[in-house]
């Protein structure tokens, strides 16, 4: 039997560290015409969710906490700065204490993480995420992540197949191969109760949805910074949104 479909606030959470260590001011340095960068236009898609009760901007950065309270005080009273101890925003903090420490922050609702690093992750794409936890609870999930289906030939460090058995057939049909799902960081969504009780952003039943394409585009390296600006910048030329 199905729950009911799940009804409680979402609240996104961002975080934003500073000292980014291969990126330069990655999240606040100009992108694609958005002089706030990274920060700014992640603000601007979460703006325009409607489903969103709340933003949070996890920061131990003064330039993004700054930037952040002047975007609340102006554009959207959604938008929340939290300071994050900076004993979590060092580089060599477990992930896993961090994640345990956002899931603290709120006592209701459901936590929506994501990133200011996949800069074409619009506002519709939020939307859809999120219809799409709300029937994935409704299924008896506990959590989401966006994940990227692999239909592709992976060998291991030895050199052998990894996801397929050569013995049967030296090179199968791609899609004959039993895919494997790489997480793409694009989003994870799991209530804060839940965080508590497992310790982690992601339950014991979660609900993998796939995604490919631009949204999925990650900024990492200053390469990317550059690529994926170059990207954003012809898709405005094109009369295409980044909201």
């Amino acid at each position: 039997m199905e729950t009911p479909v799940q009804t409680d606030p979402i609240i996104a959470v961002v975080p934003c560290r500073a000292g980014s260590e291969r990126v330069k001011n990655k999240n606040t340095r100009p992108f694609a015409g958005f002089d706030g960068g990274l920060l700014e236009l992640k603000l601007a898609q979460l703006a325009a969710v409607a489903e969103l009760e709340e933003i949070i901007i996890s920061t131990n950065d003064p330039v993004v906490s700054d930037y952040a309270q002047r975007f609340s005080a102006t554009q959207d009273r959604r938008v929340t700065v939290i300071e994050r101890p900076d004993e979590l925003g060092r580089s060599s903090t477990p992930m896993s204490e961090f994640i345990q420490y956002l899931g603290r922050l709120r006592e209701r609702g459901t936590m929506l993480m994501t990133h200011v690093t996949h800069p074409l992750l619009t506002s519709g794409v939020f939307a859809e995420l999120i219809s799409s936890w709300r029937q994935a609870h409704a299924q008896g999930h506990d959590s989401l992540l966006t994940v990227t289906k692999l239909h592709t030939f992976l060998w291991d460090a030895s050199g052998r197949p990894f996801n397929y058995d050569d013995a049967e057939e030296k090179w199968p049909r791609s899609q004959d191969i039993e895919p494997l799902f790489e997480v793409n960081h694009a989003a994870y969504l799991i209530p804060f109760s839940r965080v508590g009780e497992v310790g982690d952003r992601v339950g014991e039943n979660p609900y993998m949805h796939e995604m490919s394409g631009e949204a999925v585009m990650d900024i990492d390296w200053e390469d990317q910074f550059q690529l994926l600006q170059d990207l954003a910048e012809a898709k405005q030329m094109r009369d295409h949104s980044l909201i």
